[in-house]
């Protein structure tokens, strides 16, 4: 066989290898593709039902933060009103905003990440050792309605500073513990946490260097 007869065979081969290549990629291409687009959280198309809480908010100083207090995969968004220190959540329910918890004023909430448990930090007289304070907890699945200021939580613990006759610190506290309203004694408080399976300390605050938080703006944009 002639040289000049087998050069178009071998013409013929690069470009078929070429054109396989090049399908080969693009079918590569399309499925990391689908796989990017699938594997997208699901949170990014749910999180829109918030966007009317959002844009109808009209306090002048509010912040958003994005947080997992139950167990899905839906986060809740917490808008705190930084002028009035008022703390509202809200969740997603049938592709909707519900309102978990309307405006309640406390120095700090936090949360105990999916255990569905809020905590807000009271204080009174200064606070501290010579002054007053409580840590109340809510566990959300025991309340049906939206949650205020005027329900009494789950449990608490709430500390009174000791004065003496001239109106002095008298260098030491009681400490009372509740549940559902009802004192308690201390035991019984550490073995509601046991029963939980949290640990105080466990609390994240809503607006922690651990969640997302936003301005109003930033909140929109990040929705949209």
């Amino acid at each position: 066989m002639n040289m000049k007869n087998r050069k178009v065979p071998l013409q013929v081969f690069s470009l078929a290898l070429i054109c396989c290549t090049l399908c080969a990629c693009q079918t590569k291409n399309t499925k990391d593709t689908e796989q990017e687009q699938s594997s997208l959280p699901e949170h990014n198309i749910e999180i829109q039902a918030y966007l009317p809480v959002v844009a109808n908010n009209d306090a002048e100083d509010v912040m958003f933060s994005l947080i997992f207090l139950d167990n899905d995969t839906i986060p809740e968004l917490v808008a705190f009103d930084q002028y009035g220190d008022k703390y509202s959540v809200y969740t997603i329910k049938n592709g909707s905003a519900v309102c978990l918890v309307d405006s309640i004023t406390t120095v700090e909430m936090s949360y105990f990440e999916k255990k569905n448990i809020l905590s807000a930090f009271f204080r009174w007289n200064g606070g501290g050792n010579e002054g007053g304070y409580a840590n109340r907890y809510y566990q959300m699945g025991q309340y049906s309605e939206t949650l205020t200021g005027d329900f009494i939580p789950s449990f608490e613990l709430v500390y009174h500073a000791v004065y003496d006759t001239n109106g002095e610190w008298a260098g030491e506290g009681i400490t009372e513990y509740y549940e559902n309203g009802k004192k308690i004694d201390e035991t019984a408080y550490h073995q509601i946490f046991d029963d939980f399976n949290i640990l105080q300390d466990d609390g994240v605050s809503c607006f922690s260097e651990r969640t997302q938080h936003f301005t109003k703006d930033e909140m929109i944009t990040y929705i949209q």
